[in-house]
């Protein structure tokens, strides 16, 4: 009778899933809330649900789960809490990739079926991403796993940011986000890319008022001088020491704007002078908060012009562009335009293959006051979230989340 031969190499695939089966079979893996031994606890850092686990996530499982099944073998009560993590957009743009395979989107389906489908996908996506952590031989607590918006979780977060609000350490405040326009939601910096694409560099005269001349400026988009408040040249640009008048006429429109002196303008790009357009562009916003200027957001949520571009109202970003360049080559302030290399904002990569539309800065959020003023040595820093109607500030729908911070630390070079 012959005998079964044994595999020359360890085969994994089999021993592995049938010993892993006998330790949940027995939870071996489970902490108790009543146990009297020393508590040793870790919340694994929860992979997104849109894919599946990488290298990355081997490394980081691996040296949480020595550290979980150490403390097993000293005698500690362990809980290693598992979770997935619900990626918002990249999740939104994975299942509107799958329904716009089927011919459908998520327009067609009304906003509380395509909830559905995106939680139905989670369910799916989100075993897989459990299972493949089993088969890594992640020693979990796994009748304790969550996912981030969960209700029970939900509720937590918005139970610190209240109480964050209430000890004056977070407000509500006005501040430059990338937009999408197709998705209606804001991107964070690590969500986008800077692409290189060609355009143009289109040369503008702003006149004085008495019209004996005016100061020209270079932009990549024309479309935004409705929302432009200033002007703005270098201190020390002798171009610019002897003007014969500090406002100028914004082409266009019936405004006058100041010329105002900032050491950020770059005295060797274009013509030395700057546009500022405080309510779409991070830069312009941060020089318009030094000099007080208005913020004036010209284009909306979808793309379009808004009534402060005056008869151009309703008309798509990139048309108007093109009436306005046609408009002022006829009053004869487009004095120029040459080919550049511009770098606007796209998807981060492998998040929003749908999308290839430019995401545009835009303004968001209206300014409330923090509640005390700081204390020496503290600033106060923006973190890279934005949140939106989560009802929990009385009299407030939402915004940018800013933190109370120790001295600011020196500027990267």
């Amino acid at each position: 009778m012959l005998m079964d031969q044994p595999d020359k190499g360890y085969e994994p695939q089999n021993v592995e899933k049938r010993w892993y089966a006998i330790w949940e079979e027995h939870q071996l893996f489970s902490a108790n809330e009543s146990d009297s031994r020393p508590s040793y606890s870790i919340v694994i850092p929860p992979p997104n649900v849109t894919g599946v686990l990488h290298m990355g996530h081997a490394l980081n499982v691996t040296l949480q789960d020595i550290l979980c099944r150490y403390h097993r073998l000293k005698g500690y009560n362990v809980l290693w809490m598992p979770g997935t993590d619900h990626a918002g957009i990249a999740t939104q743009n994975v299942v509107e990739k799958k329904l716009a395979s089927e011919g459908r989107s998520r327009q067609q389906l009304g906003r509380e079926k395509f909830i559905d489908a995106v939680w139905a996908w989670r369910d799916e996506s989100g075993s897989a991403i459990i299972h493949q952590l089993k088969r890594l031989g992640a020693s979990c607590d796994w009748k304790r796993e969550r996912f981030t918006m969960d209700e029970g979780l939900s509720i937590a977060v918005r139970k610190v940011f209240v109480q964050l609000y209430h000890q004056g350490l977070i407000y509500q405040g006005d501040y430059i986000i990338n937009w999408c326009h197709r998705c209606h939601t804001a991107l964070s910096d690590l969500e986008v890319e800077h692409e290189e694409i060609s355009g143009n560099l289109y040369h503008i005269r702003y006149p004085f008022p008495d019209y004996s001349g005016g100061i020209v400026i270079a932009t990549t988009r024309p479309e935004t001088l409705f929302g432009d408040t200033a002007v703005a040249i270098h201190p020390e640009d002798d171009r610019y020491q002897n003007l014969p008048s500090e406002t100028v006429l914004l082409p266009l429109t019936d405004r006058r704007i100041p010329i105002i002196r900032d050491a950020y303008v770059g005295m060797s790009f274009g013509t030395g002078a700057l546009k500022v357009t405080p309510a779409h562009d991070p830069n312009d916003f941060e020089i318009g908060n030094r000099h007080n200027l208005p913020r004036l957001k010209v284009i909306d949520d979808h793309g379009l012009m808004t009534d402060g571009a005056g008869t151009f109202e309703g008309m798509d970003r990139f048309k108007c562009r093109e009436a306005v360049v046609q408009k002022l080559q006829e009053q004869g302030l487009l004095i120029g335009i040459e080919p550049y290399l511009s770098n606007p904002i796209y998807p981060g990569s492998g998040l929003l293959k749908l999308n290839r539309s430019q995401k545009k800065p835009l303004l968001r959020f209206k300014m409330a006051k923090p509640a005390s003023s700081l204390r020496p040595g503290q600033q106060i820093i923006t973190i890279g979230c934005t949140i939106s109607g989560i009802g929990a500030f009385p009299g407030r729908s939402g915004g940018d989340i800013r933190f109370r911070h120790g001295p600011a630390r020196p500027a990267e070079s």
